[in-house]
């Protein structure tokens, strides 16, 4: 694993450094496809989505503490961030693969890092997270939208084998990687990991209700089409 990433080109996240991007790619695995935009969809705040009873628990020193480090820190540090995450990921559960290539392709682990699609969907990841951070500023209803339409695309890769449980492990596998940064002083490590654990799990957790609420939706409607199909 150490070889395989020492091998990867630096691309994941540094065309981000010192911009603020205005959109972002909202499919992890085809980054030029369903891009989100924030004036073309309403404030999912006035929806009544199961996801809007999950809490957004970043207070104001945390969000600043995020975007103050984010780029400056972890994504100068780690411009790879998002594609060693998902080479962590992989080996953790090489089911991913399937998933990534819609079993179409297998490109095998020694030119992983160079894989066209692991390389989009590491762009995609990467500005996903710093439009929320920067361009959103972590704004709660601006976070949610994205989220919230982030999660729903997934159910296409449902017959691939995603499953929601994958975010755990991707999770655990972009923590592990942050918490190898180094910060201006511990006190400012400890605080931006808290910060960043509590951004991950809300991210993932709207992420996995949207993904299981469209899931009861395609089967609720292939339900109804069964039984029209009967009569």
């Amino acid at each position: 694993m150490v070889l395989l990433l020492l091998r990867c080109k630096k691309m994941g996240c540094a065309q981000t450094k010192g911009k603020k991007p205005t959109k972002v790619d909202v499919d992890p695995f085809e980054a030029n496809n369903n891009k989100i935009s924030v004036t073309s969809r309403r404030s999912s705040a006035a929806s009544k989505k199961r996801s809007g009873t999950f809490r957004f628990n970043l207070h104001k020193e945390e969000k600043e503490i995020i975007m103050r480090y984010w780029v400056a820190t972890v994504l100068d540090q780690k411009p790879d961030l998002f594609l060693e995450t998902m080479l962590a990921s992989i080996q953790d559960s090489p089911k991913l693969l399937d998933i990534i290539s819609c079993k179409m392709y297998d490109p095998g682990m020694d030119n992983m890092c160079e894989w066209p699609k692991l390389q989009k969907m590491a762009k995609g990841n990467c500005a996903f997270f710093t439009k929320q951070i920067v361009t959103n500023g972590l704004d709660e209803a601006l976070v949610r939208q994205d989220s919230e339409m982030l999660g729903s695309i997934h159910i296409q890769y449902a017959p691939y084998g995603f499953k929601p449980t994958f975010l755990d492990i991707w999770q655990s596998n972009i923590i592990k990687i942050v918490e190898t940064c180094v910060f201006p002083s511990d006190i400012d490590r400890l605080l931006f990991l808290k910060a960043f654990r509590i951004l991950c799990t809300f991210l993932c957790t709207l992420m996995v209700m949207e993904y299981e609420d469209a899931m009861q939706s395609v089967r609720y409607n292939e339900r109804v089409c069964k039984k029209k199909e009967e009569f």
